[in-house]
């Protein structure tokens, strides 16, 4: 561990390393047990860092370079980080800062929110019959009915989000040979394989729709706020005797219902617009494990 502090080099060559080089290997001996990231990625993100407000003219004092408006703007400048990167260097940052002021002043870590990914329960396969049966029952012709068909063969039958199930149009769908129908999500380049329970009306409503929305057809707007819910309230009413319909328990119901059936991960996430498997954590627990007759099959590579 003292070898990779003390034989750290920026990846770049930089005026100002030497200036702060030996404060953030100090920085970085004192509180690397206390932090739970690895030591080349600690060097990687407090000398950025220290390098950062050398350049600026901050002082060359390591709680100067911690205090949270500096490690704000320094992220802010780091305009090639996205995303968890940036999370990813905020959160190694706020720890070694916490670390370094225990052992200064004995000041305790602010304590943390509970951010545990929260799933959403999938519906049961007779409550999907029965939106079925609702929907198909609302008049064929009317924006309602269609919007309805729409809202559940895009939600459980593709696993679309919010802004896709709004963006997309008759003309995003297409019946391959096979019959198969998929969907040309708008914005990506992903095509989804709609589920065989849900092709035949997602299909139907595409011709219906051509080149026009196919969810909440007559709208003004293209991306209405809290359209998808509020329409939904508004047809489903009170008395339906159906839960609440909502698209982020028929998305989720479209990744259990996968996951249950063993489709590989990577071609779920993939198809559900994620970056990687990760996404798929908060739906595993909807997930019962294999009997063993399964699993024995599944091991042998058995038909």
């Amino acid at each position: 561990m003292s070898g990779a502090i003390l034989g750290y080099q920026p990846s770049e060559e930089q005026a100002e390393w030497c200036l702060v080089a030996d404060g953030v290997r100090m920085v970085a001996a004192a509180t690397c047990d206390s932090v739970p990231y690895p030591v080349p990625k600690l060097m990687l993100a407090l000398s950025g860092l220290a390098m950062y407000a050398e350049r600026v003219g901050s002082a060359r004092d390591p709680l100067v370079w911690l205090a949270p408006e500096v490690m704000t703007r320094y992220l802010l400048a780091r305009t090639k980080l996205e995303g968890s990167s940036i999370q990813t260097y905020r959160s190694i940052l706020l720890r070694i800062r916490e670390a370094l002021l225990w052992l200064e002043y004995g000041q305790q870590p602010t304590p943390r929110m509970s951010a545990k990914r929260q799933r959403t329960a999938p519906y049961t396969p007779p409550e999907l019959a029965r939106y079925l049966m609702w929907a198909r029952s609302l008049p064929p012709t009317s924006s309602r009915g269609g919007s309805a068909l729409a809202l559940l063969a895009l939600g459980a039958g593709c696993g679309l989000t919010r802004r896709e199930v709004l963006a997309i149009r008759g003309t995003d769908i297409t019946v391959l040979p096979s019959e198969a129908v998929v969907v040309a999500v708008p914005g990506s380049d992903r095509l989804v394989a709609c589920r065989a329970m849900w092709e035949e009306d997602l299909a139907a409503r595409a011709r219906i729709a051509g080149g026009g929305y196919l969810f909440l057809p007559q709208r003004q707007v293209a991306d209405p706020k809290n359209g998808v819910s509020n329409w939904a309230e508004r047809t489903l009413g009170r008395n339906s005797g159906l839960p609440d319909l909502k698209l982020g328990r028929l998305r989720s119901t479209w990744i259990v219902e996968l996951l249950r059936q063993r489709v590989p991960e990577d071609v779920i996430a993939a198809a559900a617009g994620m970056k990687s498997t990760a996404g798929l954590a908060p739906y595993r627990a909807s997930v019962p494990p294999l009997t063993t007759v399964a699993t024995t099959r599944l091991l042998r590579g058995a038909a």
